[in-house]
């Protein structure tokens, strides 16, 4: 036997960066990175061509990629259910054919309602496009016994605030009396007799 006279041990030390400072960094540069590609890209109309406009497409969700998945997910789900079923077919006859019935028909129920939620969302859209923006709305009339609503008025040049009349008279200006109206006669009553 041989004996080496140096000891090859592996020491693992502690490295702050590797731990702690670089996950910091990484979050901090993908969070600008996120803004900046919203706020310089996906934020800004559609006006790219080719291979650029489906990505801006793809990133304000325009196209919408789930159903095509969905759809490739059923049917791996469809050939994943009926090999097993085969499979099974030699040990547990019954087990693989209520595998292969039951099994598909639960399939096409949980698919068919994640697909249809989609297409009630891309049906909407389509509504929504054909009909154009919507008219301004009216204004809602306030609830009973609620203070109403300033209007908002258009834009016109500042005008200065009105001071308000003080709530008591000024101390060197005498009160003014009220007048008195005259006395009203009493109407006349109507004359009897002839009419010249």
């Amino acid at each position: 036997m041989y004996s080496y006279p140096y000891s090859y041990t592996h020491t693992y030390a502690y490295t702050p960066f590797f731990s702690f400072i670089l996950p910091i960094i990484a979050a901090i540069v993908v969070i600008a990175g996120g803004l900046a590609l919203y706020f310089l890209f996906a934020r800004k109309a559609n006006h790219f061509q080719g291979a650029i406009s489906k990505l801006h497409d793809a990133l304000n969700f325009r196209t919408l990629y789930t159903e095509k998945i969905i759809r490739a997910l059923y049917c791996i789900t469809v050939v994943a259910i009926a090999v097993y079923s085969v499979i099974l077919l030699f040990t547990h006859f019954f087990t693989a054919l209520m595998l292969f019935v039951l099994g598909n028909l639960i399939a096409r129920i949980v698919y068919e309602y994640a697909l249809l939620l989609l297409v009630l969302c891309r049906n909407t859209q389509e509504i929504n496009r054909k009909m154009g923006p919507l008219p301004a709305e009216p204004p809602v009339p306030p609830a009973p016994g609620a203070a109403p609503a300033p209007a908002a008025a258009p834009q016109q040049s500042p005008v200065p605030p009105v001071n308000p009349q003080p709530s008591c008279p000024p101390q060197n200006v005498a009160p003014v009396p009220p007048q008195q109206d005259a006395p009203q006669q009493p109407p006349m009553p109507p004359q009897d007799g002839p009419q010249a």
